[in-house]
């Protein structure tokens, strides 16, 4: 992955691979172990002015609880003045990211 753009703390941020109403989600390396990883950063505004907050708080609440092998992990969550950033990553995020979109 050639095309790394910038750093969100000690992750390298490449290109979107999804893109969603309140969030989009990069590709990303931790510059520390080299693990790829996938940034979800969510629109804070957008999720405040349409009352999300809850629920999201819930989502990354149960996503911290749950540890299977076909279900993405959540390392970390990052909040930012208009930013909340998600670091996410999985056996099965390799392999799809590597199986089905070139990393650039």
């Amino acid at each position: 992955m050639s095309q790394l753009k910038r750093r969100v703390g000690k992750y390298e941020v490449g290109r979107t691979i999804g893109e969603g109403t309140f969030a989009n989600v990069k590709f990303a390396r931790n510059s520390e172990t080299g693990e790829p990883v996938a940034l979800k950063i969510l629109d804070k505004e957008k999720v405040l002015k349409h009352r999300m907050d809850e629920q999201i708080k819930h989502e990354i609440a149960t996503m911290k609880l749950i540890t299977h092998p076909n279900v993405v992990r959540i390392y970390e969550v990052s909040l930012f003045k208009k930013r909340v950033v998600g670091y996410l990553g999985s056996n099965l995020f390799v392999r799809r990211i590597y199986r089905n979109i070139k990393c650039d």
